[in-house]
């Protein structure tokens, strides 16, 4: 089964001998249960030309109407659960050709997809990874005094796979031949810790090993300590389609702009008026926060995950849903900069007064 990214076109095409048009069956489903009975959407076409028999169908749009991130679900710190059934969902589809009108199914393909995208330069109908976080190095805050349990902002973050029953999730901390296997026996979309709570002040590698002790995916976790300022935390969803953390360490500076509308008052007595009342009025006041944040030095990589941040379509900044103000950015590397910080500003995506209607 492969992955649809379905922030990227997912075309199905149908091109047989002799056809005259052709259609396509779409189901949809959140979870784990089964295929609707009737399709969720049937599209149909005729073919452009005698000559010319290939049609198209670009699925993306109808599938991203399945997925949505209406909460962040804070589930690493204890339990391992399975992932919302709103990040992701079931997608069969039905391909059909049709000669004169009579039309004869040619396959049925089971997918899952996940509102991730692929790159341009990737081609097309790219298949999502069945591991939605990229292999490679990370960090985290790494504070001793917190309470993983009470201070959901201080644990490291989870990433998201699909489980296969049988695989298992192997963590082995940093400098130490301490590990702790943790077997899987439930096929599903699932959420891991990316730190065992017992590993947190050294960090640990993650390795996820099918069931015939191969090893399939491997990231390693590394915690930094901020004795100076105070981390911002910022939960995105990646190009994978899933919740990613990371922590800007360093320096972050609060912004607050006020709008309003202004409008000439009539006096109350103009033959003697009171000079407290004004001669302008204010209506619709309202403010709108941002913050500027700075990664602190990091590595040359780390251009690839500010990529994904700043093309998110869901962004909260310490728990707080947030839009990036920051359009465009050097993506440095060491020969020409040395040392890496990048200072990004991000708006938080409510007004200051509540004016939900």
């Amino acid at each position: 089964m492969s992955n649809i990214l379905a922030r990227s076109p997912f075309i199905v095409s149908v091109n047989e001998g002799g056809q005259t048009g052709s259609k396509i069956d779409v189901f949809i489903w959140n979870g784990t249960g089964s295929a609707p009975a009737f399709p969720q959407y049937t599209l149909s076409k005729l073919i452009p030309a005698s000559n010319i028999l290939l049609t198209t169908y670009n699925v993306s749009p109808y599938i991203r109407e399945y997925l949505s991130f209406p909460n962040f679900p804070n589930a690493f710190g204890g339990v391992n659960p399975a992932t919302p059934t709103t990040a992701w969902c079931n997608v069969v589809i039905k391909r059909y050709k049709s000669v004169d009108g009579v039309f004869t199914i040619l396959d049925t393909t089971t997918y899952k997809a996940f509102d991730g995208y692929s790159y341009y330069a990737s081609g097309s109908n790219v298949a999502g990874s069945s591991y939605l976080l990229d292999e490679g190095n990370y960090n985290y805050n790494y504070d001793s005094t917190a309470d993983l349990t009470t201070e959901p902002l201080k644990r490291a973050g989870q990433f998201t796979f699909l489980a296969i029953s049988g695989f298992s999730v192997k963590y082995s901390e940093i400098g130490t031949a301490n590990f702790l296997i943790v077997n899987l026996f439930t096929t599903q979309v699932q959420d891991m810790r990316k730190v065992n709570s017992a590993y947190m002040a050294k960090g640990n590698k993650v390795e996820i090993i099918n069931a015939s002790s191969v090893v399939q995916w491997t990231a390693y976790f590394y915690p930094v300590s901020e004795c100076k300022y105070t981390p911002v935390v910022i939960d995105f969803v990646n190009k994978n389609g899933a919740w990613q953390r990371e922590f800007f360490m360093k320096a972050s500076r609060d912004s607050f702009n006020m709008e309003n509308s202004e409008f000439n008052l009539m006096q109350s007595n103009l033959v003697n008026y009171s000079v407290l009342e004004g001669q302008r009025k204010s209506f619709n006041s309202n403010g709108k926060e941002s913050i500027k944040v700075n990664t602190g030095w990091v590595a040359e990589s780390f251009g690839l995950i500010l990529k994904q941040i700043m093309l998110s379509e869901r962004i909260l900044i310490n728990n707080r849903p947030a839009m990036i103000n920051t359009k465009s950015i050097e993506l440095m590397t060491h020969i020409n900069n040395k040392n890496i910080n990048y200072e990004i500003e991000f708006m938080f995506a409510h007004e200051t007064i509540n004016s939900v209607v």
